[in-house]
């Protein structure tokens, strides 16, 4: 079992017990023998605490999960690390509905993404030399598959002159490195 499903279980029965603490808090206290109250009642108030930090804890961790980055620490990251970094970048954007797709066989498009009503497919590259032309013919032909309205290229790097070129003949939008290092400072910081 891995530990992503280990926490989502212990989650889980921390979210039961936190119902159970609730329902013993607000209505069963008066029910239950006045003898009970003495281990009921710190028991109760353990496991709300505990949920309480846990949730502030995972809210801390989404928000502020990226403070601070750097574009060298964007560098280091791996391939579906970016990937799922991208998805909070354009969320934090106004980008809406984002939707991360299977690691492979993607069919060109990582990231599936709503704003102002048009259905955006993001080809994620995380490279250090220039983008070329693949890419923007993976995500065209993502388009495509997936039935989406607009395509972006979106890169840690530069692209090359002929993918620049054939990017704007279909249509496709280009993100490099200086655009993203503007989206990037809308984050939280």
């Amino acid at each position: 079992m891995t530990m992503h499903r280990l926490i989502r279980k212990i989650f889980r029965l921390l979210c039961l017990l936190m119902i159970a603490a609730l329902l013993y808090s607000v209505w069963l206290r008066d029910v239950v023998p006045p003898t009970w109250h003495a281990s009921l009642d710190p028991i109760s108030f353990g496991i709300i605490s505990v949920f309480t930090v846990w949730v502030a804890l995972w809210l801390y961790r989404i928000r502020f999960r990226y403070r601070d980055l750097t574009m060298e620490k964007v560098d280091d990251m791996d391939g579906f690390e970016f990937e799922r970094f991208i998805a909070y970048v354009l969320k934090r954007n106004g980008f809406r509905h984002v939707k991360v797709t299977q690691e492979s066989g993607d069919q060109g498009v990582d990231i599936i993404a709503t704003k102002d009503k048009v259905k955006y497919g993001v080809q994620c590259k995380r490279y250090n030399g220039f983008v070329g032309n693949h890419a923007v013919q993976e995500v065209w032909s993502g388009k495509e598959y997936y039935q989406l309205d607009d395509a972006i290229v979106l890169t840690n790097s530069e692209f090359s002159d002929s993918a620049q070129e054939l990017a704007g003949e279909l249509g496709v939008t280009l993100i490099d490195r200086d655009r993203l290092r503007k989206m990037i400072k809308r984050l939280p910081g």
